[in-house]
């Protein structure tokens, strides 16, 4: 159940991306986390007031029905309980995710169709 939800996160994340045209990265400053752009998911919440609300209007009300997959990327290893533990960031396309073992996964959404991991960093916590 967990791994499914973990999907459908990272699954809904690249819905979400396949809607916003995507500029050249920028640093992540003070700045931006207090005014991120609308297509950018920069803290755990969106922004620094935890609002948990994108300024997106692509999917509405009237669309949000026929969302459907994009894609689906595999992150963890082969134990049952590895699976998204946290709110997916997003910059300029790219979404940064840990599993449950806390292994930081960037992975490449710009395309909307496939995501590849472009990196991961493994802690070592296992």
């Amino acid at each position: 159940m967990r791994k499914d939800r973990s999907v459908a996160a990272l699954a809904f994340s690249a819905v979400m991306l396949g809607a916003c045209p995507f500029a050249r990265a920028a640093d992540v400053t003070p700045e931006r986390l207090k005014n991120p752009e609308p297509r950018n998911w920069l803290t755990h919440h969106g922004d620094w007031n935890s609002h948990r609300y994108s300024p997106l209007t692509t999917i509405n009300r009237g669309n949000a029905g026929k969302l459907k997959m994009a894609f689906a990327v595999a992150i963890g290893g082969s134990a049952g309980n590895e699976n998204l533990t946290a709110t997916p960031l997003v910059d300029d396309g790219f979404l940064f995710v840990t599993d449950a073992w806390g292994v930081l996964y960037k992975i490449d959404a710009r395309s909307g169709v496939a995501g590849p991991i472009v990196w991961k960093m493994d802690p070592g916590q296992q």
